[in-house]
């Protein structure tokens, strides 16, 4: 229920002041419901999270930048590691939220999912090393889709999957047999899609 918008993450005292402008707002909604809602009077506040959730902050810049056209058209990839299915959810300014579903760009479900390159997870100039999670290259548009967990937990699967073969191939994550990642994934029961 709550929204703290406009503040850079990697600034402590910006985020102390979200963090803070968070709790008040956790206060602000308890009080209203405890006032205004039937069934709440009796209710009260237990506890709150330790630390504000930060939706996006650092992401590299790899190999793939999974970029808005990607999700709305549904893109399907070679190398795919993932399925994504969530629409992109962009928390605006101010109160607005904005949602484009996958396949379509409007507000409405399509059922449908796209690929998550495993070249996503492969940080340009750098080797030897394979990211996952919130982190993966992405513009904001798309990583307002894949940044849930599920699509995170299926890009740790993925990398765990591909430094193991590569470290018995002896070669690079960026050298990594996709065809052999994809099929191993497969047989883990990962949903990587279409072949």
């Amino acid at each position: 229920m709550t929204r703290v918008s406009g503040v850079d993450p990697t600034d402590p005292w910006q985020l102390s002041g979200a963090e803070q402008e968070g709790r008040r707002q956790v206060v602000e909604y308890t009080r209203f419901l405890v006032e205004q809602v039937p069934g709440y009077e009796r209710a009260f506040l237990i506890a709150s999270a330790p630390r504000i959730g930060v939706r996006e902050s650092r992401r590299l810049i790899g190999e793939y930048v999974l970029g808005k056209e990607d999700v709305l058209s549904a893109r399907q990839f070679e190398d795919s590691i993932a399925r994504c299915g969530a629409p992109i959810e962009d928390h605006a300014a101010g109160q607005r939220t904005i949602w484009q579903y996958v396949g379509s760009g409007d507000q409405r479900p399509t059922g449908r999912t796209y690929g998550v390159p495993y070249r996503c997870l492969l940080p340009r100039g750098v080797d030897g090393l394979l990211v996952a999670g919130r982190c993966l290259s992405a513009t904001h548009d798309a990583h307002a889709s894949v940044r849930s967990i599920g699509q995170c937990m299926a890009m740790g699967q993925a990398a765990g999957t591909a430094a193991a073969l590569v470290v018995s191939a002896g070669c690079r994550p960026r050298d990594a047999n996709i065809v052999q990642l994809r099929e191993q994934l497969a047989a883990d029961g990962a949903l990587i899609g279409p072949d």
